[in-house]
């Protein structure tokens, strides 16, 4: 049986906990599904021996400048023929935005949801974010530009295609395709997360290597 990767904890909640081929990789392991594994740490298996790859809202919890070389990782061990789907926030998307803090160019700051916290700086004279630092909290904020950077600087932009489903393009324009499941269900997608009210919550976007 070919084994499946899932970053992050693959509870009994996921769908794809219901697919045995799965293998979650999680920090701290719960069960026997799951392995010990930090994101930024090489994947412990061999080049080009694992058909499908998931990461499901976990790499905005990442430094900024380190995932291309997680991306590369997945392009070593996933499979001629293999697919690696990825999503990530959607930090255009109206639900993400209304509990979010801005600059004074209209940047995200912190996410108050997801382990952001804002005090005004006497030092600077600005406001000043603070994140969490169990792990939960976003670091980045992630945006299509911003995904787009990451996969150019990657190994994975040599896949033989690469096909975005649901995103902002900007900030009038989206895609809302629909996602096929391929055993990689998307929690936060359209039409499964009803707050979007049709329009995309998450960056959902497939490698074709």
């Amino acid at each position: 049986m070919d084994t499946y990767l899932y970053f992050g904890s693959l509870g009994p909640q996921e769908k794809q906990y219901q697919v045995p081929n799965f293998v979650g990789l999680a920090l701290h392991p719960a069960h026997d599904r799951e392995i010990a594994h930090n994101a930024l740490e090489p994947l412990p298996f061999a080049g080009a021996s694992i058909p499908k790859i998931q990461s499901q809202d976990v790499f905005e919890h990442l430094p900024f400048e380190k995932v291309p070389g997680v991306l590369d990782e997945i392009w070593r061990v996933l499979k001629p023929g293999g697919v690696f789907r990825l999503s990530v926030p959607d930090y255009r998307s109206p639900v993400l935005k209304r509990r979010s803090v801005y600059d004074s160019m209209g940047r995200v700051l912190g996410d108050l949801r997801m382990g952001a916290s804002v005090a005004y700086d006497e030092a600077s004279q600005a406001a000043r974010v603070r994140f969490s630092s169990d792990g939960d909290a976003h670091v980045w904020f992630p945006r299509y530009e911003l995904v787009l950077h990451l996969i150019l600087r990657s190994q994975l932009r040599k896949c033989d295609a690469i096909k975005f489903y649901q995103c902002f393009l900007d900030d009038q324009h989206f895609l809302c395709e629909p996602i096929p499941e391929n055993e990689m269900f998307v929690w936060r997608s359209v039409p499964n997360d009803p707050r979007g009210g049709g329009q995309p919550l998450s960056i959902v976007v497939d490698f074709f290597k």
